[in-house]
């Protein structure tokens, strides 16, 4: 019977050349070289993590009231696990958001917001467990996790796209609306768009 051989290892045993050369020096230019190097080759890239981390980080993530088993499960790549420590993440930060909104300060002193590096820390950790999982299954709750860390779901790019798509539609609008013998105004094309007049004046 033949032994499925794990993501980034040899078939006997132990990890392989490309795998090795990336744990070695795990620096972009190190792994892009690599990847450039060997475009096919499996580069396992979990730099993070371990058993003995995470008992010494479980007073720490205890303190913002984060349960060590979530921590562990996302070590083991369970998909469960991670989903269900992403959506504590988030549900953490939106009540320090509405903490701060609310004039209180110095909430990761008091164990009220977890702090950043924490949660990048946990986002690390989850990725980099599920890196060796040949399944490679992303669950959605950390992808919504980690796009709120790189900056939410409002890019500037996303903004200035939608905003030409209006300007676009406004035109559109508004000629229809003369070809029927109406005379577009800002408040007739930013209803048929649902939005204000003014941001159609914009």
């Amino acid at each position: 019977m033949r032994v499925h051989r794990q993501f980034g290892t040899d078939e006997g045993g132990g990890f392989n050349a490309a795998t090795k050369a990336y744990k070695s020096d795990p620096s972009l230019e190190n792994y892009v070289a690599l990847r450039r190097q060997h475009p096919s080759a499996e580069i396992e890239v979990a730099v993070t993590g371990g058993i003995d981390q995470a008992f010494y980080i479980q007073p720490v993530v205890e303190r913002f009231g984060i349960d060590i088993d979530l921590v562990l499960g996302a070590l083991d790549a369970d998909a469960q696990k991670i989903s269900q420590l992403s959506l504590l993440l988030m549900e953490k930060m939106i009540a320090a958001k509405r903490l701060s909104r609310r004039g209180q300060t110095q909430l990761i002193r008091r164990g009220a917001a977890v702090p950043d590096k924490l949660i990048d820390w946990l986002i690390s950790i989850s990725l980099d467990a599920l890196s060796w999982n040949d399944h490679l299954y992303i669950p959605r709750d950390l992808i919504v996790l980690v796009r709120e860390r790189i900056g939410g779901a409002n890019f500037e790019y996303e903004r200035a796209s939608r905003a030409h798509q209006q300007k676009h539609n406004a035109a559109i609008i508004a000629g229809q609306l003369k070809a029927q013998g109406i005379r577009p105004t800002f408040k007739l094309v930013g209803k048929a768009l649902n939005v204000a007049p003014s941001t159609v004046k914009r």
